[in-house]
């Protein structure tokens, strides 16, 4: 192969990976807004979709850290997780 067409492979890998990771983030965004609980929602699109530190989310919700991990505790047990055939 040519150095040409090994890059092109390359560019091809790429934007295959680059375009299954935003259907990941779109799926996810999806699942993390058929949670009923705002609340829960925002907590989880800061952290997972913005990526945000705990501590900064802590201060955005204006809660404690101790209870923003509850917060968290209590989100992703709303969180739909597709069971495996």
């Amino acid at each position: 192969r040519s150095r040409r067409q090994r890059q092109m492979c390359i560019r091809d890998r790429i934007n295959h990976d680059i375009d299954e990771l935003v259907d990941l983030k779109r799926e996810i965004t999806r699942r993390v807004k058929s949670i009923p609980n705002a609340e829960y929602q925002l907590l989880l699109e800061k952290r997972y979709l913005c990526f945000m530190p705990w501590e900064k989310i802590a201060v955005d919700m204006g809660y404690s850290i101790q209870h923003i991990y509850r917060l968290h505790d209590w989100a992703l047990r709303e969180f739909p997780v597709p069971q495996e055939t």
